[in-house]
Parts: structure tokens; C-alpha cells; sequence
């Protein structure tokens, strides 16, 4: 599924170790969660942080941006797993290439929106089906 050996680290007793861990702004912590913006390795413990919006006026003009994290010797935690952040990478290339990400935006704007429209243009069968797979933990229609 991903690059081979890397599963492994995903796993519930490790996923949160400082191999899967980040700090950042909570702007930037949400475009990374939304797959708007990756860190790709361009040496050893030098990466490459950029956006993937090419609309120069939605772009933050801060990226792309190139940090280096120097390491010391006498550590106690490790970086972050450079194949973890390519992974980040190319399913946030996928999302974008492809439009899955826009795609999947739409399904969590239709989610946050479940009234049931007068006009008898929503769609009933897309709201229920989303609340019977578990995807909306209440269903007010009225």
C-alpha cells in the first residue's frame, strides 16, 4: 500500500511517537491535516515546506521555504520519519492531481449542511446514506 516497510510505523502504538509529529501553527497544522501544504526531504534533515495552491492570491507567500533541522548528538527524541512526511507528500500530489481533495471537501461541506431545503432539492438519500454509514452522528431535519 505505501512504501514498503513504512505500515508498520502507522500502527496504533506508534502513531503518535515524535517519528509522526510536527510542530506547527495552527494555520499551518490544518492546510498539513488538509493535504494543502507537504514537506518534502531535500538532504539529509533538510526539507523543502511548500503549498500546493498555485493561485499566487490564495498562496501564502511564505512557501515554498527550505529548513534545515540541525540534530545534536545528545538527543533524546528523534525528527520525524522523513518516508512518513514523503507519504504525507504524495497523497496530498494524489489529492491535487486528481481532485479527490476537492471531492472530499464537497462531501464535508454536505455533511455540515443537512437541513432538509423546502424546495425539495436536498438530497435525502445522500444525507441518510451518510448518517447509516456513520458519517453524521445526528440527522436534524426539522
Amino acid at each position: 500500500m505505501f512504501e514498503p516497510g513504512i505500515s508498520h510505523r502507522l500502527d496504533a502504538s506508534k502513531i503518535d511517537s515524535p517519528m509522526n509529529a510536527l510542530t506547527l501553527t495552527l494555520d499551518y497544522h490544518r492546510l498539513f491535516g488538509e493535504f494543502q501544504v507537504c514537506v518534502e526531504r531535500t538532504g539529509p534533515h533538510q526539507y523543502r515546506i511548500d503549498s500546493l495552491e498555485h493561485n499566487s492570491f490564495l498562496r501564502d507567500p511564505l512557501f515554498p521555504v527550505t529548513r534545515t533541522l540541525n540534530l545534536s548528538s545528545s538527543r533524546t527524541i528523534n525528527p520525524p520519519d522523513h518516508r512518513l512526511l514523503g507519504v504525507h507528500c504524495a497523497i496530498a500530489h494524489i489529492m491535487k492531481l486528481s481532485g479527490a481533495g476537492e471531492y472530499i471537501e464537497k462531501i464535508l461541506r454536505d455533511m455540515e449542511e443537512v437541513d432538509v431545503n423546502s424546495d425539495g432539492s436536498t438530497n435525502l438519500g445522500y444525507i441518510t446514506g451518510l448518517r447509516l454509514d456513520g458519517w453524521l452522528n445526528t440527522l436534524a431535519v426539522f
